[in-house]
This record gives C-alpha cells, structure tokens and sequence, in this order.
C-alpha cells in the first residue's frame, strides 16, 4: 500500500540529475509532446506519419507542442535522429522559428547539467540544420558555442569544452561556402573569432588539444581574411583579440597587412580605424555564459555594497577556482563594464567596481593581472569624445578610486599601468593615445563624475614616482601655477604668460577637449609642479574632500552630506553632524562587541 501512494520518480533523458533534483519543466514540456507525436506516428512510415502531424498542427499550441516533441525525440532516439529531422523540415511552416526557439530554450537552461549522448545529438542537429541551409541557424549557433565560456568546468570536465570547440571549429572548417553565403554583419563571425582567440591562448599549455588550437586558427584565419568587414564590427575589441594571439604566425602576417597593407583586408580600415571604432555591446556579453552573465546581473543590480562578500565568494569557488579558467577573468572585467547597473546606478556602479576589482588579486600570474588591467582600460586608449562612449570608461574610475581606499599598491600599479601603455602600446598613435586618455579625465571632470580631479592624483597612498610620470605624460590635464610679475617688460607681456594664453584659448575654443596640440607642449611651457586644483579653481572644502580616499566608506556619505551644507543653514548642518556622529559611535560599538 504505502509503495502503490509513493509517486515514482521518472528518470531524465536528457538530463544527469541527483536523487534530489526535480525534473526541469522545459524537458517535462518537450517529453509530452515527445509522447503526442509517438501514440499518434507509432509503427508509421515517415510519410505517414508526417501526414497524421500536418493535420494535427493545425492550431498553434498544438504545432508548437509538435515540435517541441520532434526535437526531443532527435535528442534522445539517435536511432531515429534522421526520421524525426526530416518530419521537422517539413513541418517547418514558420521557418523554423518554433525549432529554433525551443534550441535555445535548451541551450540556455539544460546545456551545463545535459548527459554526454545528448550534447552529441546537439552537434547532429547543427551539422544537419547547415547542410539544409536552415534560415537564421548561425544565431543559434553563437549560443551553443558561449557554453564554452563556463569556467565551472572542472579538469575532468576540461574535455567536455573542447568537444564543443572542436565540433564547432569542425562545422566552420567543412562549410565554408555556407560561411561565404551568410548575410553581411552576421553576428556569428566576430563571436567565433572572439571566442577562439581565447582558448588558442588558453590550450596552448596543453599539447592533446594541438590539433583543436590547429583547427580553431584555421577557422580564424579564413575569417579574417574572407570576411575581414564583418570582424570589424568588433571595432577596438579586434585590435584586442588579435594581441593576444599576434606571435601565432597565421595571426602575425594578418598584423602585417593590418600596420603596412591594410586595404588588402577591407576598405577604408586601418589599426586607427578600429580603435576609434567602439564595440556593440551585445558582442562582449558572448564572452561569458548565460549563467554567468545572470549571475553579475544579479549582483550591480540587487548586492548592496557591505553584503556582497558571500555572493563573490561563490561566484569564484564556482566560476574561478580551477587553473584552466584561463584567460575567463579578463574577459569577465571586459563584459562587467558593459553589463547594466540596475534600477539604482550609482550601487551597481559601486558593486561592478567592487567586483572587477576583486578578479585583480586573483589572478594566477603577472601576465594575466596586466590583461585584465588592459581589458579595463581598453576604451581609456582608444576614448573620442566626438564618438561617445562615456560609459564604457566611468567602470574604471570607480575601480580606481576602490583600490586606492582597499588596495594601494594595485591602484599604484593600474594607475602606472595607463601611464606605461600611453606610450608603449603603439608608438605611432603615442600623442593619440595620450589624448585619448587625457579627454577621458576631461569628461569624467565635466560632468562631476570624478568631483575634484585631486581625490584621485595628489591623493596621499599614490607614490611619488607614479604622479610624477602620470604628470609628465598626461600635461593636458595640468597648468602651470601662477607666478607674480614683479617687473613690467617693455613690451607688456612676458614670454611665459603668452604661452600660457595661447593654453587657455585652446582649451576654450574646444571646450574640454584636448587636441593633440596642447598635449605635446614643450615641458618648458608647462612645469611639473602644476597642481590640478589651481587648474580647476578649488575651495577650500573642495580640497578637504581628498581626504576622503582615507575615510572609511560608512563616513563618506555623512561627510559629503555635510559639507554640502551651506553655513547658513544651522539646523541642517547640525542634523547632518548628529547622522556624522551616529555612526561614528555605532562603528565603534560594532567593532567593542566584535571583539568580546
């Protein structure tokens, strides 16, 4: 009796569960469709059966439920894989848009727990969906090839990644001429060229994937050099991704034609070009997995700074734990900064600060720390403020201005970092580069997103070496002080104060934007002694706010409160004095009681 009441568990086909894992309700969904079509095709030829469903699918949720039965059936009878894709083609009224559909629905919520079987049925359907030229297959495509930016793979699960790499590099590498056939600006393209030049990078310590890394640079290569105007689209983020991978030599002739040839790749498209070129900012999300990207969604949008230290502890322990995470942090730092921040922006800019920052000490070596750093900086390099593009470079203030109150030494060394790159990246864009960088600090001025200028740069925990060469390369953010005449000249004006006109005039016929002009003034002209709060006409209480940097983050905000109160207003300055006072006393009761 007590067996016959006890509800029998039925087991997935398409899923590895545990005993205490329910069945999810998108596979419940397409097995009862899966079992519609069997009670009516059963022991039915193929055409028989394809005219028993044609009149069946005549409504809508009936058609729907058809296809999604067919598309089960594909995954779990390989046996009679071939029978169930062709009913589905000529089912296939909308254009196989409820297949598709339904494709990914699965690749979003069952591909990380789906069995061995069924993944390699996943690859039959692609390989068969190309061969039949089925419309809009290589946007699917793009979602089964970001389940390989999962870093929850472990070292025994590294092989389940590069079967899906070498399925898909194998797809692209035998159907070229479907490649050359997709429509211009197709999203594929740049996604698989993003997407290989990460793990080239990544699996070349390992030599039994040589022959996949052989196959994905192929792939790369073919792109690169037939469909060079559709990988531009990437803009600044192609200059990126072939860094990477410039000493592979397929890649090296390719930045050969780029610096010295570039109208051998495309029209009009040169390393200039592209780094003025932002990217779309769909493309950087495919850097990460669905559930991933959920996942940092839900922290800039719901953490609150203060509680986020259990959400970033098990983001790493599940994403970033393993060694052949790679290169996944830099490319985490890179989608971060062109994720939304929620409905509150100024928390979930504080949180993607908070968590960009956090991927720095957690690097496994110095070289992949300084990827990381360029991932962030990227858009700062490349900044034209004619082109727009602000918001990609607020990201790294906040995690600047983060580091300097929790981490010196790495704000020490990120701001040394955007020093050394200004320079070094590409010598023959060195003034562009320094503009570029300057006018990002000239908006973030502007626009009081960064406040007073000195917060940052005569803050006391930045060394003297690192201001100084930040001085010495960015002099358009800086004047020199004003020094009193003592004696008239004949001719009225001195030498010194002429230039510094021919500085102010610049800068007001522009407005805030630099010119590369006024960058590369001669050093004589603009002293290294120049302070930012004699360009910027400071008060008093704007100069006290630098203090702040040194302030513990639950001060901050009664602080800024009150100096934001005018004198006049007693009442208000002493209401926000008592809220200054509150939590002084209740940070040093939390910190008596933690301590008994």
């Amino acid at each position: 009796m007590e067996s016959s009441n006890t509800r029998v568990k039925r087991l997935s086909k398409l899923l590895n569960l545990n005993n205490f894992e329910q069945r999810d309700e998108l596979e419940e969904k397409l097995e009862n469709g899966f079992n519609m079509v069997q009670n009516r095709t059963s022991g039915l030829p193929e055409k028989e059966s394809y005219d028993v469903l044609l009149q069946m699918a005549g409504e809508a949720k009936v058609f729907e439920n058809i296809t999604g039965g067919l598309l089960y059936g594909l995954l779990t009878e390989p046996q009679n894989a071939q029978k169930y894709f062709s009913i589905l083609s000529l089912l296939a009224r909308d254009g196989w848009f409820c297949a598709l559909c339904n494709v990914n629905m699965i690749l979003f919520e069952l591909y990380p727990r789906m069995r061995p079987e069924v993944r390699e049925q996943i690859v039959y359907f692609f390989r068969e969906a190309i061969k039949s030229n089925v419309p809009k297959i290589d946007n699917v495509l793009i979602n089964y090839l970001r389940n390989a930016n999962d870093g929850s793979f472990t070292r025994s699960d590294l092989k389940e990644t590069c079967a899906l790499l070498s399925a898909v590099a194998g797809m692209l590498n035998d159907h070229h001429a479907w490649l050359s056939e997709l429509k211009p600006k197709a999203s594929l393209i740049p996604v698989t060229l993003l997407t290989f030049t990460r793990f080239i990078c990544d699996l070349s310590s390992f030599n039994a994937f040589e022959s996949l890394r052989t196959q994905m640079v192929n792939v790369c290569h073919w792109l690169l050099t037939e469909r060079f105007v559709d990988c531009a689209q990437l803009g600044r983020d192609l200059v990126l991704a072939l860094m990477r991978v410039s000493k592979i030599p397929q890649f090296a002739a390719i930045w050969k034609q780029l610096l010295y040839n570039p109208n051998k790749l495309g029209p009009n498209i040169n390393i200039e070009e592209l780094m003025n070129r932002m990217c779309p900012h769909t493309f950087p999300l495919y850097r990460i997995s669905v559930a991933m990207q959920r996942k940092l969604e839900f922290i800039f949008a719901k953490v609150k700074p203060g509680t986020h230290e259990r959400h970033l502890d098990w983001f790493k322990k599940q994403y970033l734990s393993n060694p052949e995470a790679g290169s996944l942090r830099s490319e985490l730092v890179r989608c971060a900064i062109f994720l939304s921040c929620g409905e509150i922006p100024q928390v979930g800019q504080e949180m993607k600060a908070i968590f960009i920052a956090s991927m720095f000490p957690q690097t496994n070596s110095i070289m992949e720390q300084q990827w990381c750093k360029l991932h962030l900086l990227w858009d700062w390099l490349c900044y034209d403020p004619a082109n727009g593009g602000h918001v990609l470079i607020e990201p790294a203030f906040h995690v600047l201005k983060h580091l300097l109150h929790v981490q010196p030494l790495l704000a020490n060394s990120l701001v040394d970092f955007m020093t050394r790159m200004s320079y070094e990246l590409h010598p023959q864009l060195q003034q562009r580069i320094i503009t570029s960088v300057t006018n990002s600090f000239k908006f973030l001025i502007d626009h009081n997103i960064l406040g007073s200028p000195s917060v940052i740069f005569d803050n006391p925990v930045l060394q003297k070496n690192v201001r100084e060469n930040f001085r010495d390369t960015f002099r358009g953010l800086f004047r020199p002080p004003q020094t009193m005449q003592t004696h008239s000249s004949a001719g009225g004006i001195e030498p010194g104060e002429m230039l510094l006109s021919d500085v102010e005039i610049a800068l007001s016929e522009s407005g805030s934007v630099v010119t590369e002009d006024v960058v590369s003034m001669d050093s004589a002209v603009v002293e290294d002694n120049g302070s930012l709060d004699e360009e910027f006409g400071l008060s008093c209480e704007e100069k006290l706010m630098t203090l702040l940097a040194a302030v513990k983050e639950e001060f901050r905000e009664p602080i800024e409160n009150l100096s934001g109160v005018e004198n006049l207003d007693s009442d208000m300055r002493c209401e926000m004095m008592q809220k200054l006072l509150s939590s002084v006393f209740d940070n040093v009761s939390f910190n008596f009681c933690s301590q008994l």
